[in-house]
């Protein structure tokens, strides 16, 4: 999988093409209209997997910087407090 992330796009297109020209060869139009709305759902379901982890990975993150950002606040009320002392 990491070889198909590394291509350029022109390379990835050219991919694409042959595989479709191989999978459509001496397919009659019904079972290309059953092939290609297969590869359709799956790619759709696969894009709804990765916007999902990426909506965790992203919430992970925000959770993370706010608990950082309320160590330091905290670490700061500390600091004015031996200031006023």
């Amino acid at each position: 999988m990491s070889c198909l992330i590394s291509m350029n796009s022109f390379e990835l297109i050219v991919i694409t093409a042959l595989i479709a020209i191989f999978l459509s060869d001496n397919q009659s139009s019904n079972e290309l209209n059953v092939l290609g709305n297969l590869i359709v759902s799956i790619g759709s379901l696969m894009l709804t997997i990765a916007a999902q982890k990426q909506a965790k990975e992203s919430k992970n993150n925000d959770d993370n910087l706010i608990c950082d950002l309320e160590k330091k606040l905290e670490d700061l009320q500390k600091q004015i407090q031996k200031i006023k002392r």
